[in-house]
């Protein structure tokens, strides 16, 4: 998969005045190239006064139209190119050209800091409260109501003439596309930008973009499925806006293998599972293997560095620094609305079929299972939305109990619980007997400074987004291929156990008779700040998605919640 720089596109309007102040409170328009932003400055006997100002976004060039007055709501006519400028009793028509004003209208009285004016099949629209109210543009006089879907609307934003965004934040979402004929909500998006920016927003050719003089970022919102993050030179987007990796975590990671004997042991031979080089969501880069290591792959393209240890004495010990590298995690979304894939046109190719197999864990062709999966499919039009449907299943009706239990996935989904691993049994199970391909991600998800292997999640392949993670214990626990959880992986499993290194969850085994020797793998992370953030999530999500409580390791009641940190 291809993964490109998320590089902005940015503007660069001439920054304000000294006098210049933007109304905070309130939003802009842009008409082609130029940006109207209500604004206060000093007129010319250097008095405060209300108006325009006026950018050029490609060109820098300012301007002012002093109207004596605070404007309250700002809309285009694009049928005969006026720009409609709401004072507190009436509006004023401007022609786009050339800024004269060609009429006054008396409109209804408002003593709101901003009042949301727009257009919609010719005619001018009001927001109020949560009514959308339509005037005659020519002379201001009420036409009809319309009582909206929503309780409250923050912000209108009139792109297209054929349908009307909303701001109004409701269940994970705050951007809502309005049919104003058949008065619903056709879809709802997250715009993952602060509140107060919210007033900033313009539409731009096809493109959501964020002007804001005051925090100084004018620039494009990359849209990635249903959601809208602003593109950042550190994060990177997988090509065709298909999946973002944002708020990137880079540390320097560093192996350190450790033997002792506890009586005189033979030469022998020890294997280390080393992370992939890149997933979805880390990449790898620097990487120093130890000088006598030989790394290999398995069918999973798992990679292993098998080591020799040399014949130790009772009491001496072997311990010595086996790989380092740069590691760079990332918070991940992927954008599977983008795509509607009926059943009949999904097609898996044979590299990806042994992640349709199944094993004892799955059980795929289970009665328990199958009524599930029909189940799900009878509701899900399409391949994408089986696969989120697989997701929000679990995250309905499973809870987290870790109880050394490795139950298959048609005893864990009857019991309703189960941990991280039973959690990937289900998902993995659900998704392979639907023909989907699936796997489990063997990592570690840190928790605090100390470094442990303590984490399992499944992964999910889809043809345009390669392996994407389905993670429900970890934030914002929304849907498949979105989450926060910087996990490192270590490796990618057709099976739960690895090909080569066996023993449970531990990243070292010995592949020769080491005579009674215990060995040990420790990790460490060294970020490159001088101290780490205890942040799980990034500033890009925060507001959007709320942070769940952790609750210690337990059956839980239904309406409890257990994540993982």
């Amino acid at each position: 998969m291809k993964w490109e720089a998320a590089e902005p596109k940015t503007f660069s309007p001439s920054p304000l005045a000294p006098d210049e102040k933007i109304k905070s409170s309130q939003g802009s328009l842009l008409v082609g190239e130029t940006l109207y932003l209500p604004s206060n400055f000093s007129d010319t006997n250097g008095k405060n006064t209300g108006g325009l100002l006026i950018r050029n976004i490609k060109t820098g060039a300012a301007n002012r139209l002093d109207l004596k007055e605070t404007v309250r709501g700002l809309a285009w006519d694009k049928e005969e190119e006026q720009i409609y400028v709401r004072l507190k009793k009436e509006i004023i028509v401007l022609q786009n050209s050339s800024l004269d004003i060609k009429k006054r209208i008396p409109f209804f009285q408002t003593t709101a800091s901003w009042g949301n004016i727009g257009f919609a099949q010719g005619k001018l629209f009001e927001i109020r409260e949560n009514k959308l109210i339509f005037y005659d543009k020519e002379t201001g006089s009420e036409i009809e109501q319309k009582d909206l879907p929503l309780p409250k609307v923050s912000f209108a934003f009139d792109c297209s003439g054929k349908e009307i965004f909303f701001w109004h934040s409701k269940d994970g979402t705050n951007l809502h596309s309005y049919d104003p004929i058949l008065n619903k909500i056709k879809n709802s998006l997250t715009v993952h930008l602060e509140s107060k920016e919210a007033g900033r927003l313009s539409c731009f050719k096809n493109d959501l973009i964020v002007l804001s003089p005051e925090s100084e970022v004018y620039q494009n919102l990359i849209r990635i499925g249903n959601d809208y993050y602003l593109g950042k030179q550190e994060n990177s987007v997988l090509k065709g806006n298909l999946s973002y990796r944002f708020s990137p975590s880079k540390d320097t990671i560093r192996f350190v293998l450790k033997i002792a004997p506890k009586e005189n042991s033979p030469e022998t031979e020890i294997a280390v599972a080393i992370p992939p080089q890149e997933t979805s969501s880390q990449t790898l880069s620097d990487e120093k293997f130890h000088p006598n290591g030989k790394l290999t792959e398995d069918k999973q393209n798992n990679r292993t560095l098998i080591i020799p240890i040399p014949a130790l004495s009772s009491g001496q010990s072997w311990e010595e620094t086996v790989y380092s590298a740069k590691l760079t995690r990332y918070n991940i979304d992927s954008g599977l609305t983008n795509f509607q894939t009926s059943w009949e046109d999904w097609k898996v190719p044979n590299e990806w079929k042994q992640y349709l197999e199944d094993v004892s864990v799955y059980k795929i062709s289970d009665p328990e299972i199958i009524r599930i999966r029909d189940e799900l499919k009878s509701s899900s039009s399409n391949v994408e939305e089986y696969i989120q449907s697989v997701y929000k299943y679990i995250r309905k009706n499973m809870v987290y109990k870790q109880d050394g239990r490795f139950d298959p996935a048609p005893t864990v989904l009857q019991n309703g619980h189960g941990s991280c691993t039973e959690h990937s049994y289900a998902q993995i199970s659900l998704l392979r007997s639907a023909g989907i391909p699936a796997r489990m991600a063997w990592n570690w998800l840190p928790v605090g400074e100390k470094v442990e292997l303590n984490h399992k999640i499944a992964e999910v392949w889809h043809p345009s987004f390669g392996w994407i993670p389905m993670e429900p214990l970890a934030p914002p626990r929304t849907r498949a291929g979105l989450t926060y959880a910087k996990h490192i992986i270590f490796a990618v499993l057709n099976q739960p156990s690895h090909s080569i290194i066996k023993g449970g969850d531990t990243l070292a085994n010995f592949t020769k008779p080491a005579g009674g020797a215990t060995r040990s793998v420790s990790i460490e992370l060294i970020p490159e700040i001088s101290h780490r953030s205890a942040k799980q999530y990034g500033s890009e999500a925060e507001e959007i998605y709320q942070k769940s409580n952790p609750v210690k390791n337990r059956i839980l009641e239904k309406y409890e919640e257990r994540i993982v940190e």
